[in-house]
């Protein structure tokens, strides 16, 4: 997420300047809209200046020949921001609601499927804009029908089934999450109804998803779903949460999760074995090594330490993060659309169709001539685990809570 600390200081000097402009003229009603929509922008470039990660649902209309602000945001200095803006606009209504509201009796959640998506609206045949893997924790911030408005652990924002969650409150979640965890290692796998994968399958599972153990017999853990169901998982395919959760990123672990992917297919918005795309797959390959990044390639780009700009593999590492798209220049700003993660020997891996291995020799058959062009900049992550934007997992506020004491 955007940095507090400097995001508080910009809004104190935002909220001074509507105190000492506040009385401003509003007789001149042609223009009022203009002046409000201006300022509302202003305010949106400081508090929610990327709306993936942070809610920004505001609208400017005229009810009953009054003009009226209302906005739905879940960041307290969104809402400050905007209801001092009254001091500006005397004459005008505003509404500002903090998300999640009371309405919301529950504000966590377990996912309680292998893989969920995570939609841009609320109908199925919407954008698939994330996924997310079984025991993974979210915020609820409201809801719609039989649709839930969450926030993943690294913020980002999107409209999920309910059918794909099981909702608690702060009690039940940790005594549901009281005890062992284990974090299934396997690319794809199954959980069983009894000790023996002859038995009736549960459910699938996907390396990354998270269950509670209640149990152990011979070569299997007993282990129990968000809602309720038992099943039991082979030892020799799980890892425990815990050391999930104290993992370093360090290069060869980075390249060996990476290499383990090849092959996997290309899905818009996929973040799992089944189907990944270029920024899930980077994600991924982080998450397993303990490090939680920012979803989107255009966001990972934003943060790390920058190496170089130049499609030159002389100063990269592997671990580091290749972004491509197109630079600024002149009036037309950058725009990043892919991502890959440099392996050595001057090659990378990335998806694109599938996960594959290309190369950044122009001597060699397997050169990526058609990203060459279009290369941004390299970003180190090792060594940058110390914020919202690359948090590592055991200091991400969601995930905290699946930790038993």
């Amino acid at each position: 997420m955007f940095d507090v600390k400097i995001n508080i200081k910009t809004l104190v000097i935002f909220l001074v300047a509507i105190i000492m402009f506040g009385s401003c003229s509003e007789a001149n009603d042609s223009s009022l809209v203009s002046e409000i929509h201006v300022s509302v922008d202003s305010l949106k470039q400081i508090v929610a200046p990327d709306t993936r990660i942070a809610l920004w649902n505001v609208s400017i209309q005229n009810v009953n020949n009054k003009l009226s602000v209302t906005a739905e945001v879940e960041n307290k200095n969104a809402q400050t921001g905007l209801l001092n803006l009254k001091k500006k606009f005397p004459t005008v209504n505003f509404s500002v609601k903090l998300l999640p509201d009371s309405s919301i009796k529950t504000p966590f959640a377990l996912i309680n499927n292998s893989v969920s998506s995570i939609r841009k609206k609320t109908t199925r045949a919407s954008e698939m804009l994330n996924q997310a893997l079984l025991g993974t924790p979210v915020k609820i911030l409201k809801r719609k029908n039989s649709w839930y408005l969450i926030q993943t652990p690294n913020q980002y924002i999107g409209w999920i089934n309910k059918a794909d969650i099981v909702l608690f409150d702060a009690d039940g979640l940790k005594n549901y999450e009281k005890g062992k965890k284990i974090v299934f290692n396997r690319h794809y796998g199954f959980s069983y109804e009894k000790p023996d994968i002859n038995s009736q399958v549960v459910s699938d599972l996907v390396i990354g998803c998270i269950l509670p153990v209640t149990g152990s017999k011979g070569n299997f853990f007993k282990v129990q779903y968000p809602d309720g169901r038992k099943a039991f998982v082979q030892k020799n395919q799980i890892i425990d949460m815990t050391t999930l959760f104290q993992k370093t990123p360090v290069q060869k672990k980075l390249v060996e999760t990476a290499l383990r992917f090849n092959g996997i297919p290309y899905l818009w918005g996929g973040f799992s074995a089944k189907a990944i795309d270029c920024s899930g797959f980077s994600s991924t390959i982080y998450f397993l090594n303990g490090i939680i990044l920012q979803r989107d390639a255009s966001q990972q780009t934003k943060y790390g330490k920058v190496i170089t700009t130049q499609f030159d593999y002389s100063k990269l590492q592997p671990g580091d993060l290749l972004f491509f798209g197109r630079k600024a220049k002149g009036s037309s700003p950058e725009k990043v659309t892919h991502v890959a993660m440099y392996i050595g020997h001057g090659k990378f891996i990335h998806s694109s169709g599938k996960v594959r291995i290309s190369c950044m020799d122009s001597s060699k058959p397997d050169y990526a001539a058609e990203y060459a062009p279009g290369f941004v900049r390299a970003v180190r992550i090792i060594g940058q685990e110390n914020g919202h934007t690359i948090q590592k997992i055991s200091e991400n506020p969601l995930y905290k809570m699946l930790k038993s004491n």
